[in-house]
């Protein structure tokens, strides 16, 4: 049996097919947005991520996988990322204490997702604010 000639494929058809290898890596590869939450005083975004297909894969015995971002709204940043966690079970309960009187500096999703050593919504230079102000007694 003879194989093909490959050198007779137009360049357009190897052009086209490494594309839709990159494509189908990429998304066997990325995970996928689901929702958002901001803080009580919309400083901060809580992003929730389902897994990709490989992340599935991997944690097949979860049965609602997810996994979660912090981002600081202005400036823009992210504070950081969980790992893939299940949500099953009414775990996804998001518990802010970034602000007088519980000012824990906590951001806590759920009993699997804490994200520790965050700024707090009201800081001294924010004391201009009227949200800020109502919470200090100015």
């Amino acid at each position: 049996m003879k194989l093909p000639d490959f050198k007779k494929v137009p360049c357009i058809a190897w052009c086209l097919a490494l594309d839709l290898l990159l494509l189908a890596g990429w998304y066997v590869s990325t995970p996928t947005f689901r929702s958002s939450y901001n803080s009580p005083r919309m400083a901060y975004r809580l992003e929730f991520y389902d897994p990709s297909l490989l992340q599935r894969i991997v944690h097949y015995d979860f049965r609602m996988p997810a996994m979660v971002r912090l981002y600081q709204v202005d400036p823009r940043a992210m504070l950081g990322e969980s790992q893939m966690v299940d949500m099953n079970g009414g775990n996804s309960q998001i518990m802010w204490f970034v602000d007088p009187p519980k000012d824990l500096q906590i951001v806590s999703v759920g009993m699997d997702v804490e994200f520790k050593n965050v700024p707090l919504e009201c800081a001294e230079q924010d004391l201009h604010l009227p949200e800020c102000q109502k919470n200090f007694g100015k």
